[in-house]
């Protein structure tokens, strides 16, 4: 592949391990991309599993826009250094990469509420918010 190729692939792949850092999907990308730089070594596994560490821990972190944007900047230079080491990584990469889900498709949760009531009865329902129902009956005068 060509060193722009190379390039293009390890920005891809650290904006897409960066992105999914703060998501549900984050232990199967972390699983893989440690197994991509630990290459099967114990001591570049341990390294690579404590950055990875830190970069959950940093995109959980709220209003951390600004030192994600330099994680993205560092791990594109860790990965350029990786492919420039070991071309062959370059396929496992791309496979790490097609495995992310696609930015910009959160997850979404969808709630049914049923409510019924019978006879006189009443239905009161909220989702998200609080409500207060007061029931004022007056009784009626005695006269």
């Amino acid at each position: 592949m060509t060193p722009e190729w190379l390039a293009t692939l390890a920005a891809a792949g650290a904006a897409g391990l960066v992105g999914a850092a703060g998501t549900d999907a984050w232990q199967t990308t972390r699983d893989r991309f440690l197994r991509l730089f630990g290459r099967d070594d114990p001591d570049r596994t341990d390294t690579a599993a404590r950055r990875l560490d830190a970069l959950r821990e940093l995109a959980r972190r709220p209003d951390a826009e600004a030192d994600l944007a330099q994680a993205r900047h560092d791990w594109r230079v860790l990965l350029q250094r990786l492919l420039a080491e070991h071309p062959d990584a370059a396929g496992e990469l791309q496979a790490a990469i097609a495995a992310l889900a696609p930015p910009g498709h959160p997850t979404t949760t969808t709630y049914q509420q049923h409510g019924r009531a019978e006879g006189h009865g009443r239905v009161f329902m909220n989702q998200h918010g609080d409500l207060s129902v007061r029931d004022v009956r007056r009784e009626p005068d005695d006269d």
